[in-house]
């Protein structure tokens, strides 16, 4: 024993994810990864070096015995399985790596032995994490659903085939009716002459033009355009989006109504129903799109947009309509809950006497005493900056 060499005291027995084999010899490939850059007029080359090779392993693996053909296919499950393994091989010691060949080779003339060719190539570890979906997007995302939701539900309860032309006239008008409510609040549209075509031309629709569109598609226009409305804004955009789903009207179906009133009654709660759906989609979707100045301004921002999603849900029998909004008020409180934790904290300070502004200010923040300063001024109406009241005072405190 003590004339074994230290190397062969020191082989270890082959495996793969803990499946024994044997191996006579293997293969190992490695060195640097390069760029190489001829220049014309120039004899010497210019070679870039981009960092060391993966290594990659070729083994020449075995299973035998009178019974090898469980041990043939431990080790065919062991390379197909996904992700890295450990990889053991007499020469060197454990390596983490990801099967990227297997050839299995069995014949007559070698009974009871199966013959593998492997490869394998080192599993590393990721250089970047994994990308994900953002808070603030999952709920853009949601919203997009909402509305097409929405849209869908709208294009099937419309009934518009076979119905007389004032049906479809009243139909028309209460859709015109949903472009006034949306365009009294210019913030709501990125594009304001945007907005401005799409009213113009909903007003110029006539009947067989109406007849043949679908109803979503001539009244998601209206809503579904906050492009270039930056994150300071979607928080206007989103309290104004409250305030058209608050303006939709309550429709009810009148006693003892013929079938053509009734029918106009039904398409009137239709598109009601639509309105709501979607500018509460489009409130939920800025909301959580916004940067609120302060946690106070999130918190009521959450509290806002979740009460109209729940009267959403309360209104609807869908089930469509009630998994695509409860999907997005989940999203948007995840939304505003981290857009809100990152925000400054409105405080209330009361000067022991009169003081000037800056002076309260930089007893709040010390750094940015500026900032503060133009923030106390703004929101507590102060006629002087110079004479703050002995009162309590509302400030930013961003620390």
């Amino acid at each position: 024993m003590q004339n074994t060499p230290a190397w062969r005291r020191n082989l270890r027995e082959a495996s793969f994810r803990g499946v024994p084999f044997y191996v006579d010899a293997r293969d190992m490939e490695t060195g640097r990864r390069t760029a190489l850059h001829e220049f014309p007029g120039r004899d010497i080359p210019y070679v870039e070096d981009l960092g060391r090779k993966a290594r990659t392993i070729s083994v020449e693996a075995y299973v035998l015995g009178p019974d090898y053909m469980p041990g043939r296919d431990a080790l065919l499950d062991a390379c197909e399985k996904a992700g890295p393994g450990r990889l053991v091989v007499p020469w060197t010691g454990e390596v983490a790596v990801v099967c990227t060949g297997c050839r299995l080779r069995e014949s007559r003339a070698d009974g009871g032995m199966a013959a593998f060719s492997l490869s394998f190539a080192e599993a590393g570890e990721a250089a970047t994490p994994a990308g994900s979906v953002s808070s603030s997007r999952r709920a853009d995302y949601r919203a997009d659903n909402a509305l097409a939701v929405a849209g869908r539900r709208l294009d099937r309860d419309l009934l518009r085939d076979g119905m007389p032309a004032g049906v479809l006239s009243d139909a028309l008008m209460a859709m015109r009716s949903v472009a006034d409510d949306v365009a009294s609040y210019r913030s709501v549209y990125g594009d304001p002459s945007g907005l401005a075509g799409h009213v113009a031309a909903l007003s110029g629709l006539s009947l067989s033009g109406f007849a043949a569109l679908s109803p979503s598609s001539l009244l998601l226009p209206l809503f579904g355009d906050s492009a270039g409305i930056p994150a300071s804004g979607h928080g206007q955009r989103s309290r104004e989006m409250l305030s058209v789903a608050g303006a939709t009207p309550q429709v009810t179906m009148p006693a003892g109504a013929g079938r053509v009133r009734t029918v106009q009654a039904e398409n009137r709660m239709a598109i009601a129903a639509y309105q709501r759906q979607a500018a509460v989609a489009e409130a939920a979707r800025s909301a959580a799109l916004s940067a609120p100045e302060s946690r106070r301004e999130a918190a009521t921002l959450r509290a806002d947009v979740c009460d109209a999603i729940d009267g959403v849900l309360d209104d609807s029998r869908d089930d469509a309509v009630h998994t695509s909004f409860t999907d997005l008020r989940t999203a948007t409180v995840r939304a505003l809950s981290e857009s809100g934790g990152s925000a400054p904290e409105v405080i209330t300070v009361r000067p022991p006497v009169v003081l000037p502004s800056l002076v309260v200010a930089h007893r709040v923040e010390h750094v940015a005493a500026l900032d503060a300063e133009h923030d106390l001024l703004r929101r507590n109406a102060v006629r002087h900056p110079g004479f703050l009241p002995a009162e309590e005072l509302e400030v930013l405190r961003r620390a």
